[in-house]
């Protein structure tokens, strides 16, 4: 009952604060006029294809969901299937069936894997590809290559950052075939690497084709490896430092206790006096344990540099560690792909304790706590909708704007693509010049609709010679509407002739 139970949490408090790119595949899915080439995307070629597929089917079905409703349902449901995963490898190293349960809860309930898994994202589907093809490393199977290598392939597609898996997964393989010759070994992996590669390099190479028509190698190399224009490598050694040091923390806690402000009910007030109780067994639970030696070191670091699950979770930590220490090392999101293996390398740690100790239970009050500190001061707030500025907005828009309205735009970015989404109805132009404005604008209330600026498009036009005294006899100041918060550049103003 316990995974239900997990569900059941992250259906109740899906997020509202939505990842930008989350959006924009909910907008590409829903716009998509059929199974077509703007489903795909070099960076998580399957996962608008994927969403695509359970968009349709839960219309079929009858039920009148958003795309990005459909995903984040999804994302609950592969997210409950990942930890179960985890549980089942944590259960094959582990005796203990309270050390197990609180690592499963401490991964299911860790902040940024628990926000995620109510977003819509490609994170998720991808992680739990990734671990699935690991447990079929595990000893207690035969080795199966070409199993192994379906799977790592379709995490590759849902996202590109599990390729960074690829040497992990291989090792894996030929320390799982251990009992057969060196010559079988190095047969399975190189199975594996080959058939993986095709899989991925095919399936990238036909959807390119689809999307432009052409077949041209440099074309391809180009757009396989594109990114976002605000995305880049840094070599800020120390600003690195700092970024992965606090992405490692908020994987795992993310409290933002303002962000309370205004949601205090009985409720939440029980729930943080019980917080506040738990943190007080927590540290109690930790004074009593300081006195006791519960592992050797030696036996410690023998386990660490000498067996074989211990390296192979060290490497995949430490390659994404390293890659994501250049490649944008402030995106904690991305850190999501070496969560598992530090989970697990907790519970080898944990095998190191002699067992002879009275348990303190400091792991599972400390999870508790950690759970009950993401709820309250991250999950829950994300969960409504007036924590979130852009999407406060859009919704309030709704009673606003009439369907037809015409909405100017300069430049789309995340805040305006959020208001399109939650205002299906509203007509989107680019910005005119001033001459071609002013004709324009009669014949919108000429048909009886209405026209306004959105964020972009005010500070095009007041930035132009002229554009403020344009906007001060056009821009109607009773229709201004605007949420000011950090980070956020949301506003409209409704303009006539």
């Amino acid at each position: 009952m316990i995974f239900p139970a997990i569900l059941l949490v992250y259906l109740l408090f899906p997020t509202k604060n939505y990842y930008w790119d989350g959006v924009f595949f909910a907008r590409v899915i829903e716009s998509a006029p059929g199974f077509h080439a703007p489903l795909f995307h070099p960076n998580h070629l399957l996962y608008n294809v994927v969403g695509y597929f359970l968009y349709k089917a839960t219309q079929a079905v009858g039920l009148k969901w958003r795309a990005i409703e459909v995903l984040q349902v999804a994302n609950s449901v592969v997210s409950v299937l990942t930890a179960y995963l985890l549980y089942q490898i944590l259960k094959r190293s582990l005796r203990s069936n309270y050390l197990v349960w609180s690592l499963t809860l401490a991964f299911a309930f860790s902040s940024t894997w628990w926000k995620f898994s109510t977003d819509a994202n490609a994170y998720i589907f991808s992680v739990f590809c990734l671990l699935l093809a690991f447990y079929f490393t595990l000893e207690k199977f035969k080795p199966r290559p070409l199993l192994v290598a379906v799977i790592f392939s379709a995490a590759a597609l849902l996202h590109q950052l599990a390729v960074i898996a690829y040497p992990v997964i291989a090792l894996a393989l030929f320390w799982q075939a251990s009992a057969t010759s060196p010559r079988k070994r190095a047969l399975l992996v190189a199975q594996f690497c080959l058939l993986s590669f095709l899989l991925v390099f095919t399936t990238y190479y036909y959807c390119f084709y689809l999307i432009t028509g052409t077949w041209s190698p440099a074309r391809f190399a180009q757009w396989g490896t594109s990114y976002s224009p605000d995305a880049s490598f840094s070599f800020d050694f120390l600003s690195n430092l700092g970024y992965t040091l606090r992405g490692n923390v908020r994987l795992f806690f993310n409290a933002r206790p303002s962000s309370l402000r205004g949601l205090l009910s009985p409720a939440i007030v029980v729930t943080i006096a019980v917080f506040a109780v738990l943190v007080l067994l927590w540290l109690i639970a930790i004074v009593r344990g300081a006195r006791l030696r519960n592992f050797r070191t030696k036996d410690l670091w023998a386990r660490l540099f000498g067996e074989r699950p211990m390296k192979i979770y060290l490497l995949w930590i430490g390659l994404y560690i390293v890659f994501l220490f250049f490649w944008l090392p402030h995106n904690t999101f991305y850190r999501l792909f070496y969560l598992p293996p530090i989970i697990l390398l907790v519970a080898s740690w944990l095998i190191t304790r002699t067992g002879h100790e009275k348990p303190t239970y400091r792991l599972g009050l400390f999870v508790a706590v950690m759970a009950l500190s993401n709820f309250l001061f991250f999950i829950y707030p994300n969960s409504h909708a007036e924590k979130y500025p852009p999407l406060s907005l859009a919704l309030e828009m709704n009673s606003v704007w009439k369907p037809g309205t015409v909405v100017y735009f300069h430049s789309e970015n995340s805040d305006n693509n959020l208001v399109a989404y939650f205002n299906p109805a509203i007509e989107w132009r680019p910005l005119r010049s001033f001459d071609q404005m002013s004709p324009e604008l009669k014949q919108i209330y000429d048909e009886g609709k209405t026209a306004w600026l959105e964020a972009s498009a005010i500070d095009q036009m007041q930035a132009k010679p002229g554009g403020s005294e344009w906007l001060a006899r056009h821009g109607r100041k009773e229709t201004w509407r605007e949420r000011k918060a950090r980070g956020y550049n949301v506003k409209f103003i409704q303009v006539a002739p």
